[in-house]
This record gives structure tokens, sequence and C-alpha cells, in this order.
């Protein structure tokens, strides 16, 4: 679908659920990663419009996956997220509650609101969520045996290191590449080595009983702080059945909005409280996280890739390819030195 018929597609959405009818206006609310985000004005009042990206090269389901999952978490009554109104698969759009509210900075992230993200994630995985939520689909690039982790990490490698070389940022970001991978050499082995010490097979599949509803790519980057001081999360793109090391990891290496490690500890006893065996699953959680913290350098690295450089512009068509590159150069270089050398 073509921006020029983006008009028509509205119209045929909100008349499917009976809004619209006096007429509508669409104003761009921001370029996300991925994705174009509008307000929509219809009888009175603002909602978000979400127009989701897709590729030949990139299948995933991004709008069923995100509401899917906001329309399980609001039937079970969870409120810290946006209302899902309606949505046109075929022309890859969305409607979602307009959330009053702000960015939060990294000096806001304190005890109160860890633990409001921490309640969200117990919430969600509580016994009776999980068992209504047996439809839903795996997570993107969902992880459920250390083997997965292991490939998982290898061919996002393995993609960088064949990444088109054709400037000087180019240059510098494929000598990044190289010591990435052979840091990973270095620390793949502790990590199979700490595996075998708590009886953790590489090929076993995670139990499902172990199993999260990871809203995924979960973190203050993609939250508002409403008003009252209540925490309002957003974008699940992603969501879906993943491994909760992952979810965690990635919550403490996301290099969006800074989460002190301070509170790694509190953080995940009261995440993992509705699990039967939120012990053993908290050790695995600390020896999986070196491999989210590798993760996130390298996606930090996919816009030297032609599909996310892609993705992007369809998000942000008048960005800057090269200075958009030295920034996210530059950030995968501040992560990277941050991880124990």
């Amino acid at each position: 679908m073509a921006s020029e018929s983006l008009e028509p597609a509205v119209k045929t959405l909100l008349a499917s659920l009976g809004r619209g009818r006096a007429g509508f206006n669409i104003e761009p609310l921001s370029a996300s990663g991925n994705n174009r985000v509008f307000t929509l004005y219809c009888d009175g009042k603002m909602l978000v419009l979400k127009w989701y990206f897709h590729d030949a090269e990139d299948t995933r389901d991004r709008l069923g996956s995100e509401y899917a999952f906001l329309e399980h978490a609001w039937n079970i009554g969870l409120r810290c997220i946006p209302q899902p109104i309606g949505k046109d698969a075929n022309s890859y759009l969305a409607l979602y509650e307009f959330v009053e509210g702000r960015k939060l900075g990294a000096h806001e992230v304190d005890v109160g609101v860890l633990q409001q993200a921490a309640h969200f994630f117990a919430s969600i995985n509580s016994l009776h969520s999980r068992e209504q939520a047996s439809a839903l689909p795996h997570a993107s690039e969902a992880c459920f045996s250390l083997t997965e982790h292991f490939d998982m990490l290898d061919a996002r490698l393995s993609r960088l290191l064949d990444m088109p070389v054709e400037s000087d940022v180019d240059r510098c970001a494929a000598e990044f590449v190289s010591r990435l991978t052979a840091y990973w050499a270095d620390t793949k082995p502790r990590i199979i080595q700490g595996s075998a010490a708590l009886e953790l097979s590489s090929d076993g599949a995670l139990p499902a009983e172990e199993r999260c509803l990871s809203p995924s790519d979960f973190g203050f980057h993609n939250a508002l702080l409403r008003p009252d001081g209540s925490v309002c999360f957003i974008d699940f793109e992603y969501a879906g059945w993943d491994d909760p090391a992952k979810t965690v990891g990635d919550f403490f290496s996301h290099p969006g909005v800074a989460v002190s490690h301070e509170q790694f500890e509190p953080f995940l006893a009261r995440a993992l409280a509705p699990f039967d065996n939120a012990e053993q699953m908290a050790a695995r959680v600390r020896l999986l996280e070196p491999i989210s913290q590798m993760k996130w350098c390298c996606i930090i690295l996919n816009e030297f890739l032609p599909a996310a450089a892609r993705r992007r512009n369809f998000a942000n068509p008048v960005s800057d390819a090269i200075a958009l590159k030295q920034r996210q150069l530059d950030k995968a270089t501040q992560l990277f030195e941050s991880l124990p050398h």
C-alpha cells in the first residue's frame, strides 16, 4: 500500500468499526524504528493509527503479534497498556487508544517504575494468563534451548560479517564486528561450562511451564509516563512466547533508556514470582545474560544491513543514512566497552 492510498484504507477500517462517519483527520505522530505512527482524530476522539512495515525479506507478522498480545493483556484486566481498538491486516493498519504521557528519561528510572515493569511482566505471566494464552505465537527470534540462543547470536554475527562495505563508517563497523566475534569466541565456552554446572542440556527444550509471555523489546524506551505517575508500556510487535532469560536479559541490556544493573536481582525476584521453579529459572537468566548483551551490540548495528535499512527508510524517509550509521556504531561501541573484558 502506497502512502497516497492510506486515507482510503483508514476510511475502510473506521467504517468496519462503525466510526468516522463524519470524517477523520490523521497527522504524523512519530517515525518509529520500523513503522509509521499517526494521531487519528474522529468522532471527537483521538486515537493512534499504526501502519506496519512489511517486506519480502522480513515476513514477520508485526501487526498480528502486537494486536494479539494487547488483546490478551487487555482481556485479563491489564491497563498499563494501550487498548486495542481495531485492525485491518490486509492494509497493515491498526488502531489503538491514545495514551496521555511522555517518554521517560534515564534519571527517572527509579525503584518505583522498575517495580511497575516487574509487576507488568509478572501479571502477564500469572498462571491464569499463561493458561489463556496458548494461541499466542512465539516471540520474534524466540529461543527455547541453549543451542537456539547460541545459533541466534551466531546468525546475527554472521550477517554482520557479510555487511556491504562501501564507506569509511562501514569499514569501521566491519572492524568492530571482528572484535565482537572474537569476544563471543571467548565467552561462549564459559556459558557452556556454566550450563553444565546447572545441569542444563544444550539441546534440551525449555519446559512449557518455564516459558514466558514476553512483551519483547521490553524496556523504558517503549514506555510512557502518565500524568498520575503510572507507566504505560507500548510497542509489542515482537511479543509472544519466549525464554525468560532472553526477556530479562534484553530488559537490562537495551541501550534506549538505561536500567541500573543494581536492580537486576530485585527485578528478577518480582518478575519470576509467578513461576513454580523461579530459583532455577533465575540461575538460567544470570547465566545467559551475556548473550543478550552481545545480541544488542548486533541489533544496534542492523542499520548496516540492507533489509534493516529499507525498514528504517520506510519509517523515516528523510533520515541521513551515514549519520545514522555513525550514531549506531557509537552506541554499539559504548555498550561493548561496558561488558566484562
